[in-house]
């Protein structure tokens, strides 16, 4: 009984030891103070060098030792070396501090952001970390604007045409108050010519678009106009780029009838319908191959005009049976091409064809009723008068 009291003492204790000894070290551990004494530069750039001053303070109430310092260093910084070796294990008095030099380097695609350094501390080989053991630095980036703009189809002057822009971010800053301006007096942006963007991080692309308009008095060509970006960075320095937007400036033509005139006014089956107008370009560019095709009922009918040149005219002619009676539309099809491409223009002409009047009718036949016995006589006469001779 004796014997079995002490065993349970000697458990006690060597419980008591495994809970109390942890508590010491923790105890010690809580007065550890990891700070920056230096961080250089601040704020660091991407691609910079960085100096970082570290001091470790022993604030607690008890003597550390076994201690030692492992920095963990992640992306965005590269360990390049230190002056001093943290991790060597020594001993570290209460009130007592030891510092530690590190030079780092900043990725250089590294984007805006505040970083954490992270430093494990070690005691017997056991990490017992403070209660904050990151050392933090601010790494600020430039932002890189470019512009991209969807293809623009061939315009002719006094065209308005919709250009989509995209802005984007390729930097490793943001970008604020961005400015997108117009800046040419040929091509105008219909209403403000500045678009406002409040802000575009790093990876990032914002979209705008403009309804433009190509001014009347400009000559075909390949033109470029000037779109403008200015913006400041985090730290307030400005910013101003110029690109330039290339455009294909053709003329067009535009074809239409000035006149058209049919005789006779008053139509019937029995006459030849004679149609003449005068097609004209009001464009800026010429007409090619133009031709006018006239459809009625089952019969079609042409006439070539050939090449119409800017603010030029031309007669066409056409001569139509007319068909039936009744109420009809003559479609006149345009053909031509200019230098956007070919074009087929349709119009109708309404006409009536009326029925032949009754008293025509009636002198016809009597005509017809008349000539044949005259024609009877004057071939008997002919007949006796042979037989004489």
């Amino acid at each position: 009984m004796k014997k079995s009291v002490q065993n349970i003492n000697i458990l006690m204790l060597i419980l008591l030891l495994i809970i109390t000894t942890p508590a010491v070290c923790s105890a010690g551990i809580n007065g550890i103070e990891i700070s920056a004494m230096e961080i250089t530069p601040l704020p660091a750039e991407p691609g910079d060098d960085v100096t970082l001053k570290i001091r470790v303070t022993n604030n607690g109430v008890e003597t550390i030792e076994d201690f030692s310092v492992k920095i963990d260093v992640e992306y965005p910084f590269y360990l390049k070396s230190e002056s001093n070796n943290f991790e060597n294990k020594r001993i570290l008095n209460v009130g007592s501090s030891v510092d530690n030099i590190y030079y780092l380097t900043v990725d250089p695609n590294a984007i805006s952001g505040t970083y954490p350094i992270e430093f494990d501390v070690y005691v017997n080989d056991v990490v017992l970390n403070p209660p904050d053991n990151n050392v933090y630095v601010q790494v600020i980036g430039r932002p890189d604007l470019i512009i991209k703009a969807n293809a623009i189809d061939n315009v002719a002057p006094g065209d308005i045409f919709p250009l989509k822009i995209s802005v984007d971010n390729v930097g490793t800053g943001m970008a604020k108050n961005v400015k997108v301006i117009s800046e040419s007096e040929n091509i105008l942006i219909l209403g403000s010519n500045i678009e406002l963007i409040d802000r575009i991080m790093p990876a990032e692309t914002s979209e705008i678009e403009y309804d433009f308009i190509a001014k009347n008095d400009l000559d075909p060509d390949a033109h470029q106009f000037p779109i403008v970006l200015k913006y400041i960075d985090e730290q307030g320095t400005n910013y101003t780029l110029t690109y330039n937007i290339g455009i294909n400036i053709l003329n067009r033509a535009e074809i239409g009838i000035q006149s058209i005139k049919i005789t006779p006014t008053q139509i019937t089956p029995i006459d030849e319908v004679y149609i003449a107008g005068i097609i004209e370009n009001t464009g800026n560019g010429d007409a090619k191959k133009v031709v006018l095709e006239l459809e009625n009922e089952d019969r079609s009918y042409k006439s070539f005009i050939g090449e119409l040149k800017s603010d030029d005219d031309a007669p066409f002619y056409f001569y139509i049976d007319p068909g039936a009676t009744g109420n009809k539309d003559l479609n006149i099809t345009i053909n031509y091409t200019d230098d956007f491409g070919s074009y087929e223009l349709e119009q109708s002409i309404p006409i009536e064809v009326e029925r032949p009047k009754t008293n025509m009718i009636l002198v016809i036949s009597l005509l017809i009723i008349i000539a044949i016995p005259v024609a009877y006589i004057v071939y008997k006469r002919r007949r006796g008068e042979n037989a004489e001779q």
